[in-house]
């Protein structure tokens, strides 16, 4: 909770900060960016206190076979050697999952995962080729587990949880224009406070540019650990990336 509250105190005044001394000749550059993350997902995941946890592994063509629905984008603003952004991210997947032991002969899982950074940039190198950034943020998680155990020694029952959290991350990002058309790019981030016992995000890619608009590829790898109280969210997400972004 200090965390959180040192960061609602210190954003705000980071975007101050960055209108106010962002240098006069400088304009506000925006930047829209919507994504498809077709990522893996392996981990352990479990609802209540006596409810047995569920080992779920899905690949890329499972994500796809289950997905159910999905939302992503990046949006970020900067002036001068200032500026804010933010992600969405939802996902809706209902794939099969692993229970240990004999007790149930399968489990069904579903997982409506939302997640929702804001938080500012401050450019440690800026040149005409390049940008290298320090981040903080804060990132929301909105996650409900839904497990469906199907009988075997036991008979089967149905078993549900909703959670929300707070995690405060730090980290780097950059970007670098190798010429005209192309350019590489990547990010890191880890949790220094919050609920979570662990967080940390990477992502490398390559993009090209058009003329009016950008298509990036990469992959990218998150880490998710949380506990409370029998609910378990511990879960590697990793996969490739394709967006467009639209420069303005």
């Amino acid at each position: 909770m200090i965390f959180l509250r040192s960061l609602a105190l210190l954003i705000p005044l980071l975007f101050q900060h960055s209108m106010a001394h962002a240098a006069a000749g400088d304009s506000w550059q925006f930047k829209i960016a919507p994504y498809l993350w077709v990522a893996s997902q392996e981990g352990t995941v479990a609802t209540l206190n006596g409810v047995p946890p569920a080992d779920i592994d899905m690949s890329f063509s499972d994500i796809l076979k289950d997905l159910d629905f999905a939302l992503m984008g990046i949006a970020e603003a900067r002036k001068g050697r200032f500026g804010i952004f933010g992600e969405v991210f939802f996902i809706k997947v209902s794939p099969g999952a692993k229970t240990p032991g004999p007790a149930f002969s399968k489990v069904k899982y579903d997982q409506d995962l939302w997640s929702l950074s804001v938080g500012g940039l401050f450019a440690l190198s800026q040149a005409p080729n390049h940008t290298f950034d320090a981040v903080v943020g804060i990132r929301r998680w909105d996650l409900d587990n839904k497990l469906k155990f199907e009988s075997g020694i036991l008979p089967g029952f149905d078993s549900s949880r909703q959670e929300d959290w707070n995690d405060v991350f730090v980290g780097l990002k950059g970007r670098k224009t190798l010429n005209d058309r192309w350019y590489i790019n990547g990010w890191g981030y880890a949790a220094v406070g919050g609920d979570s016992d662990s967080y940390w995000d990477v992502f490398g890619g390559i993009g090209y540019n058009f003329n009016s608009f950008s298509v990036d590829v990469g992959y990218r790898h998150q880490e998710i650990d949380f506990d409370d109280d029998g609910f378990k969210y511990d879960v590697k997400i990793s996969g490739p990336t394709v967006g467009l972004i639209f420069d303005f």
